[in-house]
């Protein structure tokens, strides 16, 4: 019998979970369950020059908190991808890609109560495994450290890249069918037209991400994509924004970073950068508004509107033809 990847101490070991929005996280009732395929369509590329003023559906920085940052001037923008760029969630069999990690998980010796901690949500699971493994700041409820928890770090990593290809299986099997946020093509063509570098980091698998961006021909203008694959800690550390702005050598004084959660917010404050929220429900938006975001917006189009961003009218491409399996759900 193989024996548990990690000793099993004698009083179980509490993580605390971390409260994030979106993508499997804890606030926003967003959970990973089932739900049916997104049927939302872009909207057409917005014309001619687009003004900087206010909408009802964003909210401008009140005067005195900061002028519009020129989009030329800020060397690089990064983007969360779920529900900021792309609608990725309602494509995704969350619960099925559950029931198969879940025994994987168990079979490896992961303690009971990690599970009862996260009853839904396969990236608030899998984060708090990291955090677990391979963490050396985390402590047990009473403050003790859990070293004498964790496993061995090289089966560790191990365990956390067959979680993540686990997860990142259900995610391929519904990518094709993500539609974008309206203005999210425009948006970021008009910012790499401006000179500004581009680049995704997510909780989702870079290579999820990467088929979206070749499939929208968006490859080529975003380059850079740092994902859950590669077992850094995701947001709300700041790790894999840090390994973005590396691998760009660009400082976080000169970074920008979009996003739709309060982990967003919290990794970009943790790296220095200027932070932007996507927001399109009220309930989003006062979430964020109650996690000390300024610069909240119903849509990648609000954010192009408020940056003053030329959109050329071809700004939107062509999508790539739909094999008739794809065209009925990938059933």
């Amino acid at each position: 019998m193989e024996r548990p990847l990690f000793p099993q101490p004698a009083k179980p070991i509490s993580v605390n979970s971390v409260s994030l929005m979106g993508k499997g996280k804890s606030v926003g009732n967003k959970a990973h369950g089932n739900s049916a395929p997104s049927t939302s369509k872009p909207r057409p590329a917005l014309k001619s020059t687009l003004k900087s003023k206010s909408n009802s559906n964003s909210k401008v920085p009140r005067r005195g908190r900061g002028r519009i940052p020129a989009p030329g001037a800020t060397a690089l923008w990064l983007f969360d991808f779920d529900n900021t760029l792309a609608l990725l969630e309602p494509c995704v069999d969350w619960a099925a890609s559950r029931r198969e990690l879940e025994p994987v998980l168990r079979a490896a010796g992961v303690l009971e109560h990690l599970f009862e901690q996260h009853p839904r949500g396969n990236l608030l699971l899998y984060n708090a495994l990291h955090r677990l493994f391979l963490s050396p700041r985390d402590a047990d409820l009473n403050g003790r450290p859990t070293e004498h928890a964790r496993p061995d770090p090289k089966r560790a990593r191990a365990l956390l890249r067959r979680a993540s290809a686990i997860i990142e299986k259900y995610e391929l099997a519904g990518v094709d069918r993500a539609e974008p946020l309206p203005g999210a093509f425009a948006l970021v063509h008009a910012l790499r037209v401006a000179g500004a570098a581009l680049g995704i980091v997510t909780s989702n698998s870079s290579r999820t991400v990467t088929r979206w961006l070749k499939r929208n021909r968006l490859a080529a203008i975003v380059p850079t994509v740092v994902g859950r694959d590669s077992l850094l800690p995701l947001k709300p550390a700041a790790d894999m924004l840090q390994a973005a702005l590396k691998k760009c050598g660009v400082s976080a004084a000169d970074a920008a970073y979009v996003g739709d959660s309060e982990g967003d917010l919290i990794a970009a404050r943790e790296a220095g950068l200027q932070f932007f929220a996507i927001a399109p429900m009220l309930a989003a938006r006062d979430r964020m508004v109650a996690a000390g975001a300024e610069r909240i917006f119903a849509s990648p189009a609000a954010l192009a509107i408020y940056l003053n961003l030329a959109i050329a009218r071809a700004a939107t491409p062509p999508r790539s033809p739909r094999s008739a399996h794809d065209a009925h759900g990938g059933e």
